[in-house]
């Protein structure tokens, strides 16, 4: 797998990105990974206790696809632990889940293990894990779907959607319960986990994202549609656990508004996200401004709306944590836009405008490539970005031809349908 997660900025791992052959390969989770904006990653130290009843431990697999590597997890404080996912397969992981274990008190074990999805840098180290604990339970939301044939699915167990496991403490009051929440889109068998109980009321509420949420940039997917779905399904997991934390805390009387708390998320990828619910606002805002931006490009040719004072920000969106920052743009003659209009000399004119990001005059019945499109919304970043970022595109357009917003043509082009709007 070379290439799975979209991002909200994009990544100094893609500066390097080795493109796929199909678009299919981009979908099913052949390629990789993680696009954030060039930049410094946080250390994350090898394991580390993140919280009462939850210690991370890295893959020790970092790369430009994996961030600082595939976080896994265990959870629990008794003598038997749950580890959600495995990372890849590096004996270095293994050596880091014994060492975490051996700080730990009655030297515990790993006696079950979830996968959260199938993608080969979440259940590589399955294997590793049975010859270190041979009697570990190892489960999995559809058991065979494995396209890389990692796994021997009569030995997986199903997850449902909704199902609670618990992690027995060291006595009764301590115990820790997380529940499953089907959460495809990224990947068809994804389940994300809340931790619904705990003795330590701050854990309570947060979420174990996996890769539908990431520490650094944002995560791609297999179909947008139900990505937004699922993201909208996990904010609600998080806040109805605050919801009901309250009213425990009052006999029915909350203490403080919903809004005002803050719930950690516990991703795949990067480090710990400090407030889950804004963090998922952000994603939908970007994925939103993304499908406006989309849109606009086809109806008017360049990403904002003469009709919209807000620029690239659709009105209709509302976010806590929407950037207020202005995006930085090339020059008109920083790179050339293959166009499809009927005259020569009026198409370098509106690719002009494009790049500068000025709103042209409605141009019904135009077609566009997903390619030319993506010079338009991405004018800014290297060319070398642009194939990846063409596979979120496609991802926004089939979105919008479902939602009957746009059309593909016989030749593989799109355009907006008449009336169209978000």
């Amino acid at each position: 797998m070379r290439f799975n997660c979209k991002a909200l900025t994009f990544s100094q791992a893609l500066n390097s990105f080795q493109h796929p052959k199909t678009i299919s390969q981009l979908a099913t989770g052949h390629y990789h990974r993680h696009k954030t904006m060039a930049q410094t990653l946080p250390k994350l130290a090898d394991w580390e206790q993140i919280s009462t009843n939850v210690i991370r431990v890295m893959g020790a697999n970092p790369s430009k696809f994996t961030l600082q590597g595939t976080n896994t997890y265990i959870l629990g404080s008794g003598p038997r632990r749950l580890l959600l996912d495995t990372a890849q397969g590096e004996k270095a992981w293994l050596d880091n889940i014994t060492s975490a274990l051996s700080s730990q008190a009655q030297s515990p074990v790993i006696s079950t293990a979830i996968l959260t999805h199938w993608h080969h840098d979440h259940i590589g180290g399955v294997k590793d894990l049975e010859s270190r604990f041979p009697d570990v339970k190892v489960y999995k939301h559809l058991p065979n779907h494995d396209p890389d044939g990692l796994l021997d699915p009569s030995r997986v167990i199903d997850i449902q959607d909704g199902q609670v496991f618990k992690i027995e403490g060291t006595d009764s009051e301590s115990d820790v319960e997380i529940q499953a929440i089907h959460s495809p889109g990224h990947a068809k068998d994804h389940m994300a986990f809340v931790i619904t109980s705990s003795p330590d009321a701050d854990e309570i509420g947060a979420i174990f994202t996996a890769d539908n949420v990431l520490g650094h940039g944002t995560a791609v997917f297999e179909d947008l549609a139900l990505y937004l779905d699922s993201l909208a399904v996990m904010k609600r997991k998080v806040q109805d656990q605050i919801s009901a934390q309250q009213k425990s805390w009052t006999d029915g009387s909350p203490m403080a508004n919903v809004d005002g708390i803050k719930k950690r998320a516990f991703p795949g990828h990067g480090a710990v996200i400090e407030d889950a619910v804004s963090k998922i606002d952000e994603y939908v805002s970007h994925r939103r401004m993304r499908e406006v931006e989309a849109l606009n490009v086809l109806k008017y040719g360049t990403t904002k709306s003469p009709e919209s004072p807000f620029g690239n920000n659709p009105g209709n969106i509302s976010s806590s944590s929407t950037s207020s920052k202005k995006t930085p743009r090339a020059a008109p003659d920083s790179l050339t836009i293959v166009g499809s209009s009927e005259s020569e000399e009026s198409d370098v004119d509106s690719q002009a405008a494009a790049i500068a990001g000025v709103a042209k005059e409605a141009t019904p019945g135009k077609e566009w490539t997903s390619l030319e499109m993506v010079k338009v919304i991405y004018r800014h970043y290297p060319e070398n970005l642009y194939q990846p970022a063409e596979y979120g595109l496609i991802m926004v357009l089939e979105k919008l031809k479902k939602d009957g917003k746009v059309v593909k043509t016989g030749e593989g082009k799109w355009r907006a349908c008449e009336k169209a709007t978000l």
